[in-house]
């Protein structure tokens, strides 16, 4: 299963370019970073869902707070099923429904988000209406590190505690860097697991890269729910599987050139005739 969870991120990596390439837009070292949390999620059936109907009632809730991140989303909710790849192709385009932020007109999208810090809020509401309802579905939520910065997030993070919600599971992408440079040095959010700790979460700190420790951290058994609301801490890199933008400042919402996207192209094995069939 994780080697085939691998090649499925290898391909969708290659997606991603291809996809800011032909819109001159998009976040791809955020998508970068994120993208091997989402395919565990929905390809390695961890997320209940059914891609014929997205809103069925019980599915698990997966909500992608740091919005911006859609070509990492788009492009996993099309091979999982919910729509055509060529339609993520008319990402950022006149007329398309695949914008640069999360939209619920796009089918498996739970809601809007683009404005950070929200996120982790909204999924505090749909963890509580699971209760309420007495449903057994799931949410999950991302967020960035540098979004932590965001008071919000911390009033939800007491909510979470207050309520012992614990069939909401928290996912961090942290790649420690966000748009204007490095995390620890605009605002800094260490001692990150203590800090959590200290708010009621059970903490686990896994490479967010490793498909054996994603599957391990996200398998949360919906029938035993553990005693206190889980939140995990992926390390990542930001533009993982790239060299040229991997771990680089710089990167957040900038296009390629086209001397730079020749690199990228050699550095992810692409001819361009391959490119042009992705």
């Amino acid at each position: 299963m994780t080697v085939w969870l691998e090649n499925k991120a290898e391909y969708l990596r290659k997606r991603i370019i291809k996809v800011c390439a032909l819109s001159g837009a998009g976040h791809i070292t955020s998508s970068l970073s994120v993208l091997d949390i989402l395919v565990s999620l929905y390809l390695g059936n961890i997320l209940r869902y059914s891609k014929n109907d997205p809103k069925l009632e019980n599915r698990d809730r997966l909500i992608l707070s740091k919005g911006h991140a859609t070509l990492a989303l788009y492009n996993v909710l099309s091979e999982a099923g919910f729509f055509k790849k060529k339609e993520v192709d008319t990402f950022c385009q006149k007329g398309t429904k695949f914008g640069g932020l999360t939209t619920t007109h796009v089918p498996g999208v739970e809601c809007y988000t683009g404005s950070l810090g929200h996120g982790l809020s909204f999924a505090v509401g749909t963890a509580l209406a699971a209760r309420l309802k007495n449903s057994d579905y799931l949410t999950f939520v991302i967020t960035g590190d540098g979004e932590l910065q965001e008071g919000s997030i911390w009033e939800a993070a007491m909510s979470i505690s207050q309520f012992n919600l614990n069939n909401l599971i928290w996912i961090i992408d942290k790649n420690n860097i966000q748009l204007s440079g490095k995390v620890s040095k605009i605002i800094n959010v260490e001692p990150l697991e203590a800090k959590l700790q200290s708010f009621g979460f059970d903490t686990v700190s896994i490479d967010g890269h490793d498909y054996k420790s994603l599957m391990k951290a996200l398998a949360v058994d919906r029938n035993n729910l553990p005693d206190k609301p889980l939140a995990i801490i992926a390390n990542t890199l930001k533009g993982k599987g790239i060299p040229l933008v991997e771990n680089q400042l710089g990167w957040h919402g900038r296009k390629p050139s086209v001397e730079e996207m020749k690199i990228i192209m050699e550095q992810l094995n692409i001819t361009p005739e391959e490119f042009d069939k992705l």
